[in-house]
């Protein structure tokens, strides 16, 4: 198992991807925010999604969904997350 943290923009579409991981073998999945005090997990997040133009700070709730992947299924997990507007780190 592969354990994986992938960061997006708000709730939804972190709940979106916490869906659609059903479809492969993954456990332990959570969806947590992202707590304002991590000031440099904050910096981390507002940098990698102001590069992909998809950062606005009026609707910006980071979300991070942690979850257990098969080795196998890793790939297939990163486009899920991707194809959501997320990123993994």
């Amino acid at each position: 198992m592969k354990s994986v943290q992938a960061y997006f923009r708000n709730e939804n579409e972190a709940e979106d991807v916490k869906v659609s991981l059903q479809a492969l073998s993954v456990r332990d999945v959570r969806v947590e925010m992202v707590p304002e005090s991590n000031t440099n997990l904050w910096d981390l997040i507002r940098d990698t999604f102001s590069r992909s133009n998809a950062y606005d700070e009026d609707h910006h709730n980071p979300h991070v969904v942690e979850f257990q992947v098969e080795e196998g299924q890793y790939a297939q997990a990163e486009a899920i997350v991707k194809e959501n507007n997320g990123h993994i780190q």
